[in-house]
């Protein structure tokens, strides 16, 4: 190469670092880049000029052709491999491979997500420097990945609270270690723990329509809505509906005498004087217009209803249901806490429940079918105590019990007679405790209370979820098994590695 050559590429260099450092200093484009960059060009292509013969002879050599080629697939293994890159990181598929399918979102998450016509905002809050902010913000961003997937229609916002206190404050936002706020269409809700059962669930609150009145039955003695004084109310569980977007509300008799039509659920909860004829009537009425209805009645207290509960094909057991349990000292009855441990696979209120749940009563009545069954309905045994568990008539627990299972609540569904205009959905647990405020919070009380109001206020996208467990993988070895993975494996595969290797280290000394 001659010296006039190399100078025109070495100028050709300076020009380019010229061009890079005032288009960098500057921030901005300006005309005298283009005297830069002409004289770049300029440069080269004197050098590429005054040197052609060099650059001939060169490029016709045998090992510039091979280095060429050589060249030109490593070009082409970059180019496919960013390509792939470019089309994996647009269009990707994965495969959960777990047991229990933890890395996937349930049907019913990919449905809401996918009913979204309008963009969905989530704002994630939190405060740098609080424990574990790194960690929650990393597992929500995995979590909200997945529904991003599914729709792209959900959109991702990071606020810190000491940048933003005017966004913390109109939100009342007091944690900012992971407070997430959904908004969709003008409507909000917060999420304050990260996990796809809470996410699905806000999701489904904000996409409702309308709000969904939940009328609760008082003037029989019913557990009451507020506070009371002894303690036994359903304050806990209209907070949770509240909660949960539901209006709750409290009915009697004597506001009207009929249900109002814009009631979606009615409950009964409790009662223990007796229903009048014209308020059974009024009931009734409610079922055969194709209303949701929703009974908890307390062991011994039939309140009237037995006609009503008739007309649906069931009954009552007017009996106490308790757990047995093994103790040192022999077996016992827990007169606290009776379970129901055994739940209906077609119900989509229980379907969620596993194996091994249970949800807590306090020793309710049985209940059962009668034997002249009306026409057009449909019976599901929601749930059941386990075979252990024994029927008594009284408290006295001293003549011998009844061996279960014993169905604990029923779920019908259908025309109540041949005058229903649209099918009812009704819900009977003979037991009412279980809603209360000391037994709403223990086990899956709550999840089944949110669950039967979902469906009975015809809001299936609200079910909850229930958490995925890991699975682990057991290999359970006999004795037997466990000395022939020793003697077959163990201990033949090092020996038969050495000798291999000192077989190939004897074949090398000596080629």
């Amino acid at each position: 190469m001659s010296r006039l050559g190399k100078i025109l590429f070495l100028l050709s260099g300076l020009f380019l670092v010229l061009f890079a450092v005032v288009r960098f200093l500057l921030g901005g484009w300006v005309p005298f880049l283009w005297v830069a960059l002409g004289l770049v060009v300029l440069c080269l292509l004197g050098g590429f000029f005054v040197d052609r013969l060099f650059f001939k002879e060169f490029f016709s050599l045998k090992t510039t052709r091979q280095g060429m080629s050589m060249g030109s697939m490593i070009l082409m293994v970059i180019v496919t491999l960013a390509a792939i890159n470019f089309l994996g990181g647009r269009h990707y598929k994965t495969w959960d491979l777990s047991i229990n399918k933890v890395n996937t979102l349930s049907e019913q998450s990919i449905q809401l997500a996918k009913g979204l016509k309008d963009n969905l905002k989530l704002i994630y809050f939190y405060q740098e420097g609080a424990e574990g902010v790194a960690q929650n913000k990393r597992l929500f961003i995995e979590l909200m990945k997945k529904y991003q997937d599914v729709n792209s229609n959900i959109k991702l916002e990071f606020v810190e609270v000491n940048e933003r206190p005017d966004l913390a404050q109109k939100y009342n936002i007091t944690r900012g270690t992971q407070s997430v706020l959904l908004e969709f269409q003008g409507k909000t809700n917060i999420v304050e723990k990260i996990d796809e059962q809470e996410i699905t669930s806000a999701l489904a609150k904000v996409t409702r329509e309308k709000e969904k009145k939940i009328l609760v039955l008082s003037g029989h003695g019913e557990v009451p809505l507020e506070e009371s004084p002894d303690g036994r109310s359903l304050s806990s569980f209209k907070a949770l509906l509240s909660g949960n977007r539901y209006t709750v509300e409290s009915f009697s008799f004597n506001q009207a005498v009929v249900i109002p039509e814009d009631a979606d659920v009615l409950a009964i909860i409790g009662p223990k004087q007796q229903f009048l004829e014209f308020e059974i009537k009024a009931i009734e009425d409610y079922a055969l217009r194709g209303g949701s209805l929703f009974l908890a009645l307390e062991s011994g207290s039939q309140a009237g209803l037995q006609s009503f509960l008739s007309k649906i094909g069931l009954k009552l057991g007017a009996d106490v249901i308790v757990t047995v349990l093994e103790t040192p000292f022999g077996r016992g009855i827990d007169p606290r806490f009776t379970r129901g441990t055994e739940f209906s696979k077609q119900s989509s209120i229980s379907k969620p429940f596993g194996k091994n749940e249970v949800v807590v009563f306090r020793m309710p009545q049985s209940l059962g079918r009668t034997q002249e069954a009306p026409q057009g309905l449909e019976w599901d045994e929601l749930i059941k105590s386990n075979a252990q568990s024994l029927s008594f008539k009284d408290l006295n627990f001293k003549a011998d019990g009844v061996k279960g299972p014993f169905t604990l609540a029923y779920e019908v569904k259908g025309k109540v007679s041949a005058e229903s205009s649209n099918p009812a959905h009704i819900i009977v647990f003979g037991d009412e405790d279980i809603f209360t405020n000391q037994l709403l919070y223990q086990n899956l009380n709550r999840d089944l209370a949110l669950n039967l109001i979902s469906a009975l206020a015809k809001e299936e996208s609200l079910i909850s979820i229930m958490p995925k467990d890991i699975k682990a993988t057991e290999l359970n070895l006999t004795q037997t098994n466990f000395i022939v993975f020793i003697f077959a494996f163990i201990l033949p595969l090092p020996i038969l590695f050495f000798f291999l290797s000192g077989f190939m280290w004897f074949r090398r000394r000596n080629a």
